[in-house]
């Protein structure tokens, strides 16, 4: 079954490689653990970078993820640097957005981050009970709402540059804006259980040990776009809160 995380479609076509060092469940959950905690690390530390770094930072952030993930997708041997790096800009970028909202709405911060703790913790409990697998459906559902979005966002935008009252009009419509955050955090949330099933399979293969950092950083993929949606749905309800 192919998987809509790049990082994972990656290593379904590597081969197996059958010895004493081979990736483990321990080692990806440990590597996972790491590459959250630089993250978090590196969205605290955003406070102290001059606001010229910082600025030049956030401009180069998404451009330094994506090659990031690209490397890491290519180049087994790269994905320990390539996976590191990639926490610490996403890190950077987040926590500087995190820093902003939190400033203006106090609690989104610590809303997205046990939200997300919670989804995590919720679908892995799902999946190792067995009530939740990555089937054939489940991955045909996931790509098929990726499309839908990407392609929507895509109309959106031209339709905004022709008639710029149509963006407006759509950015105020809370009850779409709510609606749709919702939709892609059970998206997320499917997304991690495919994770949960390719990194299952990762171990059952006897991949080599690097393997472990690329589906760390899988995760880590799919853990920002968690967080990110459920940090704009916490902008949302905490802020109609304070009203």
């Amino acid at each position: 079954m192919r998987n809509t995380n790049p990082v994972f479609s990656s290593l379904e076509k590597r081969t197996a490689i059958y010895g004493t060092d081979v990736a483990t469940r321990a080692g990806i959950g440990l590597k996972t653990l790491f590459l959250v905690l630089v993250t978090l690390v590196s969205g605290y530390v955003t406070i102290l970078i001059p606001s010229n770094v910082l600025i030049i930072a956030l401009v180069l952030s998404g451009i330094i993820g994506f090659i990031s993930v690209l490397v890491s997708n290519i180049s087994p041997r790269l994905a320990m640097p390539f996976s590191i790096i990639y926490s610490v800009a996403q890190g950077m970028a987040y926590g500087t957005l995190t820093w902003i909202l939190e400033a203006i709405i106090p609690g989104v911060a610590l809303t997205a981050m046990v939200g997300t703790a919670i989804v995590f913790i919720v679908m892995l409990m799902l999946y190792y009970t067995g009530l939740l697998r990555g089937s054939r459906l489940l991955y045909n559902i996931v790509i098929s709402s990726l499309i839908t979005l990407l392609i929507g966002s895509l109309v959106i935008s031209i339709i905004s540059l022709v008639n710029p009252a149509f963006a407006t009009a759509f950015s105020q419509n809370v009850e779409l804006a709510v609606g749709l955050g919702i939709f892609m955090v059970v998206l997320g949330a499917f997304m991690l259980t495919l994770d949960f099933e390719r990194a299952n399979a990762v171990v059952n293969m006897g991949l080599e040990k690097s393997a472990e950092w690329q589906v760390a950083l899988g995760f880590m993929v799919t853990l920002i776009w968690i967080y990110y949606n459920i940090l704009r749905l916490a902008v949302i309800f905490l802020s109609r809160n304070r009203n």
